[in-house]
């Protein structure tokens, strides 16, 4: 199939921008734009009340194409999908919501606000791209959360200028299309063309959004699908190795395991060497060395920027041993902040009242005291969570936290007040 055709991660962003305006000619690409297109003629029709209706579900049919050409081209893909496999699934629904409330505001706020609310729609407009492409790699909650925009944004570097300069010139472009061609030239061939180029040009963004992510995946901690299709059409020698461990493992586990051993010490393994290695200790109940190889994964992974694939070895070796805890300040902190983002309440709880703990004079012990009282409360948890705040008080009298500890004390106090 075309679609498979694989893309090349190491290609320069800039190169993906000035190559990428073929991608929406090719395959089924071109198919969407047009049929979309010939869908939104019916506009035309003297029916009351069906030009809105067209319009619409021709909008919502372009953005989820769209924003499947985005995780395709995210996953390594080089030539557009066939059709939109996920188009029911509620990131797509989260997708048509935000890009509704981004036009609506960059049409109204300017309106109602004059300068100050074009500065508004500016500001929106350079955080779309990278709530859209949230979306793709952490999901909906992560892809509403301000701090991960800003996080993202840092991981794709000076690539996320670039994309946002080219989404604006986007924006222009198909402002300029729509009042020379739609509101100025005939009034049906006008239409059709301007809606042509408004489908092209929202193809071409998505594409660009999702080479983004595929150039910078390793940053972002996220996997492209091609890589592993990759591997298991070209095996490579740990592919050939690990076969060769689980033939081994039938009649000899402890061998197995130490052939393992002997590959790990090498250097750079792959995750399912890994992974491997943890079943084999944990069938022959070595929890030492299981939790002695959990801690070197987590820091090589972290260093990596793996972090959400760091939690889940976090998480087994917590199964293991309830007490389990990072061996560092530059892993347990990051891997902390990680697990707030996403959710993990009580994972980043233990993490950083761990760190807390076990690190009580490190400049970040605060910070991470903090984000403790915050994860008690998050799981109701308000009594714990005020003696945690009162005992940072005491114990870090002066600091710059010291105003946000107190606030945050004042809320849960008079949340106990209030409770039953």
């Amino acid at each position: 199939m075309t679609d498979r055709a694989l893309a090349d991660p190491d290609t320069p962003f800039a190169e993906r921008v000035r190559t990428g305006w073929r991608y929406p000619l090719h395959g089924a690409a071109l198919i969407t734009i047009g049929a979309v297109t010939l869908f939104e003629c019916i506009a035309f029709l003297p029916i009351t009340g069906l030009k809105l209706l067209v319009i619409g579900l021709g909008w919502v049919a372009i953005y989820t194409y769209s924003f499947e050409c985005l995780r395709h081209t995210a996953d390594g893909y080089a030539e557009p999908p066939e059709l939109a496999v996920h188009s029911e699934d509620r990131t797509s629904v989260a997708l048509i919501m935000i890009q509704l409330v981004g036009n609506a505001m960059s049409v109204l706020a300017p309106i109602f606000f004059g300068f100050p609310g074009l500065l508004v729609s500016l500001l929106f407009a350079f955080v779309l791209p990278v709530i859209t492409m949230s979306l793709t790699f952490d999901g909906v909650g992560a892809a509403l959360n301000p701090t991960t925009w800003i996080a993202a944004i840092g991981r794709f570097g000076n690539a996320y200028l670039l994309l946002f300069v080219m989404m604006l010139a986007s924006g222009l472009l198909q402002a300029g299309a729509q009042y020379a061609m739609q509101d100025r030239g005939p009034t049906f061939f006008g239409t059709v063309a301007y809606y042509l180029i408004a489908n092209y040009l929202t193809v071409y963004n998505f594409h660009l959004m999702g080479a983004l992510i595929h150039h910078r995946h390793e940053a972002l901690g996220y996997r492209p699908e091609a890589m592993t299709l990759a591997e298991a059409t070209d095996p490579d020698d740990d592919s050939a190795l690990l076969a060769h461990v689980n033939l081994v493992a039938r009649d000899d586990m402890p061998g197995a395991t130490d052939i393992l051993t002997e590959r790990l010490r090498e250097g750079l393994a792959p995750a399912a060497m890994h992974t491997r290695y943890r079943e084999l200790l944990r069938a022959q109940g070595r929890v030492p060395e299981l939790l002695v190889h959990g801690q070197i994964w987590i820091a090589a992974l972290v260093t990596g920027r793996e972090t959400r694939r760091a939690l889940g070895v976090v998480q087994d070796c917590l199964d293991v041993d309830p007490t389990f805890l990072p061996d560092a300040t530059q892993t347990c902190g990051p891997l902390a902040d990680t697990a707030a983002h996403g959710g993990m309440t009580r994972l980043a709880l233990h993490l950083a009242a761990g760190y807390l703990q076990t690190w009580p004079q490190d400049i970040g012990a605060p910070h991470y005291g903090l984000l403790a009282v915050r994860m008690h409360e998050r799981l109701g948890e308000t009594t714990q969570a005020a003696a945690l705040a009162r005992q940072l008080l005491i114990d870090y009298p002066g600091h710059p936290l010291t105003g946000e500890i107190e606030a945050l004390l004042a809320t849960l106090t008079a949340t106990q007040k209030v409770s039953p």
